[in-house]
């Protein structure tokens, strides 16, 4: 009789444990279900978003390490490509582009004297020419003695060689002035590199020359934005990165306020799974989930502020 109950109930205790799996089993399926049915209802999604330049900034810095002389720019000012924004001193470069200038200006008024030799020597030979082809007429002719004829020729050929040798000597002098312009241009270069030119045009911004400060080559001083094209980069929850395409609209509201700022579209998709930035500003922001960069492209006009936090609501359906 014993046996008997203890088999019973086994059996009860095995039918139970059927029962509670087949309903745990159930329950999950249901919740399964009951959550894609919950992400199919929603229409859109939040990202968070910071406003940057769609073109990567331009640093500001020098070729060479000097001293600060003047600044022509401040913080916030538009600049054009091109555009002077500081003066380094120079030293003794521009002495050197003056010197270099002056040796120049000596060899072109040489080359000047030349040219005025090379002149009168063609045309004392031309008359030497002329000179010895009638004597040569005449001496044909009988009426001139051979040793004129002679004497003559040998005039004109050491005229010639004369000639010859002024040339010979003003192409020399062109070589020497070809030179020396190069001598003024690596002096003008040598120059050029103590004055930062704008590299880029736009806004500067984070800039931190001053007066007087000592500056070494490749020093960040400062950067140039272009303001003109702005773009925000987002990030989207790993819950909804294939909910996300390129093409969606955007709606992107400045952090903290309900009016819409602008309107964008999804340019840019990562093709990976990234930790989330420091656009998460909060103790628990930056954990738990991982994210998917986007970059979104802003339509019409715009008023959102370079560097600025924003809100993007994105319609994925």
């Amino acid at each position: 009789m014993k046996m008997t109950t203890n088999r019973i109930f086994y059996i009860l205790l095995i039918f139970m444990l059927f029962v509670a799996l087949f309903s745990c089993g159930n329950k999950k399926e249901e919740k399964q279900q009951s959550n894609k049915e919950i992400l199919e209802e929603i229409k859109e999604i939040k990202a968070v978003g910071k406003v940057v330049s769609a073109k990567d900034w331009t640093i500001i810095s020098s070729n060479t390490s000097a001293r600060i002389k003047e600044l022509m720019i401040e913080d916030g000012d538009s600049v054009s490509k091109g555009q002077l924004l500081m003066q380094l001193e120079a030293g003794n470069t521009d002495l050197d582009v003056q010197q270099a200038q002056a040796q120049l200006n000596s060899l072109n008024k040489e080359n000047r004297t030349i040219l005025e030799d090379i002149r009168k020597a063609r045309v004392y030979a031309d008359e030497l020419k002329d000179k010895y082809e009638t004597s040569k007429r005449l001496y044909e002719q009988d009426a001139e003695t051979k040793e004129k004829r002679t004497t003559d020729y040998s005039n004109w050929q050491q005229q010639e060689l004369t000639l010859k040798g002024l040339q010979q000597k003003q192409q020399a002098q062109q070589a020497s002035a070809y030179e020396q312009q190069l001598e003024i241009q690596k002096a003008q270069n040598t120059r050029s590199d103590f004055q930062i030119i704008a590299a880029s045009s736009g806004v500067i911004t984070d800039l931190v020359a001053k007066v007087g400060q000592s500056v070494q080559a490749a020093m960040e001083l400062g950067k140039i934005i272009d303001v003109e094209q702005p773009m925000v980069e987002a990030e989207v929850d790993e819950l909804f990165v294939n909910d996300v395409k390129v093409g969606q609209s955007v709606l992107i509201f400045p952090v903290g306020r309900k009016d819409q700022a602008a309107n964008g579209r999804i340019s840019y998709l990562s093709p990976i799974l990234s930790e989330k930035s420091i656009l998460y500003e909060t103790a628990n922001e930056g954990q738990d989930r991982r994210v998917r960069k986007i970059k979104i492209e802003i339509e019409g006009n715009n008023v959102l502020t370079i560097n600025s936090k924003v809100d993007c609501t994105i319609k994925i359906r």
